[in-house]
């Protein structure tokens, strides 16, 4: 058998063993640690940091003559091996920051190319736009009819696709309205001649397939906005001055066109056909209507200041809060409408038949009454006028309500 290692050499292998020092007894001498036992003050400040055990006295030599071999062996194998653990400890733990760091750097990364992947798949796009909207305005001036509806539609996709791209998409289409009404032909047809006077009955016009998409689509990309009836705003389909006398201006889908918030100002549609047309809130100031069909259309707080409506048929259509301030409805079939709220000063309301209609709350000063039929009508509440002045001017009947509205 082995003969065991003397025990002053296991001892002395344990002379550091411990990093902190400690303090004997001042009366037991053997235990008293000499200098070269003792701590040493210079200690690692990253040993300190990772030590995962908290640090123990170093034992007597009372203890370790009392341990086997065996033991002896496996304390001196577990202390050689904590350097090579604080070592593994500072690695494992760089390991973890330096994957920290380079994952961030990593995010990062990738946060700015996804940023650049975003700004230039924006400058595509616009760029794609840029080139759709350059290609349908030059397909506009095709002298095929076909060719300009397919530029018309491309606009409305693009107005839809770039909402704010709308306002252009609406202002060419509303260009090119005013620049292909019905008195731009060579020669003009001759309802476009003021002084022509109609002696028999004419068909209405159809105006082309493109001309009567851009007069619908361009009123759908108005924003809706809470602008008065009598303000011109920046934000409407400008349609003024465009000229389509006897026009047949109606969706037949729809059974009537939507126009409303548009700007007519000044506009030519003397014996038009606007059947059941949307036109609520637009602007008709100075237009000329006489004798268009207006029957069942929506003309609610619609801007009509001096208006032109003689021989208008107006039946069953909205009025309400319409501006009708010296408007002319001279002979206008206004049988059943609802002109509740409307504004009527100075309004031309010779002849016309208002029979049925509802007035209430109108307001009536110098509004020309004379011979204006208001049989059934219902004037309650309106003012401007007394019951005695209108029955003076006006046809009326038992029929005829007055008083305050209820």
């Amino acid at each position: 058998m082995a003969t065991p290692r003397p025990a002053h050499r296991v001892t002395r292998t344990f002379t550091h063993l411990s990093r902190r020092s400690t303090r004997p007894a001042k009366d037991d001498p053997v235990t008293a640690p000499t200098t070269a036992e003792r701590r040493p003050k210079a200690v690692s400040l990253v040993s300190r940091f990772l030590r995962r055990h908290p640090p123990v006295d170093r034992p007597h030599r009372a203890e370790l003559e009392t341990l086997s071999a065996k033991e002896r062996q496996e304390l001196w194998d577990a202390y050689r091996q904590r350097p090579f653990q604080a070592i593994t400890a500072v690695i494992t733990s760089s390991a973890v920051i330096l994957g920290i760091l380079f994952t961030a750097r990593t995010l990062d990364y990738t946060a700015g190319t996804l940023d650049y992947t975003a700004r230039a798949l924006g400058a595509n796009q616009e760029a794609q736009i840029t080139d759709r909207y350059t290609k349908a305005v030059e397909q506009l001036a095709s002298p095929a009819v076909d060719v300009r509806l397919g530029a018309i539609y491309a606009l409305q996709r693009l107005a839809a696709d770039s909402p704010r791209d709308r306002p252009t998409v609406r202002n060419v289409l509303a260009a090119f309205v005013r620049n292909h009404d019905l008195c731009v032909s060579e020669p003009p047809p001759k309802p476009c001649d003021p002084e022509w006077k109609e002696t028999v009955v004419v068909e209405p016009i159809r105006p082309p397939a493109d001309v009567l998409a851009a007069l619908t689509i361009a009123p759908a990309l108005t924003t809706p906005s809470p602008l008065s009836a009598t303000s011109a705003g920046h934000d409407r389909a400008d349609f003024s001055k465009a000229r389509f006398p006897h026009a047949d201006l109606i969706d037949r889908f729809l059974g009537g066109s939507d126009l409303s918030g548009g700007n007519l100002r000044g506009a030519f549609l003397s014996g038009a056909n606007l059947t059941g047309t949307n036109l609520s809130r637009a602007i008709l100031s100075g237009t000329n209507l006489s004798g268009t069909d207006l029957r069942n259309a929506d003309l609610n707080r619609t801007d009509m200041f001096r208006a032109i409506l003689i021989g208008t048929k107006l039946n069953g259509s909205s009025l309400t809060n319409a501006y009708l301030e010296r408007a002319n409805l001279s002979g206008a079939d206004l049988r059943g409408a609802d002109l509740r709220g409307a504004d009527l000063i100075n309004a031309e309301l010779r002849g016309a038949n208002l029979t049925g209609a509802n007035l209430r709350g109108t307001e009536l000063t110098d509004a020309n009454l004379t011979g204006a039929n208001l049989m059934g009508a219902d004037l309650r509440g309106a003012f401007g006028r007394t019951p005695a002045e209108i029955r003076a001017e006006a046809l009326t009947d038992a029929r005829t309500r007055f008083g305050e509205s209820s």
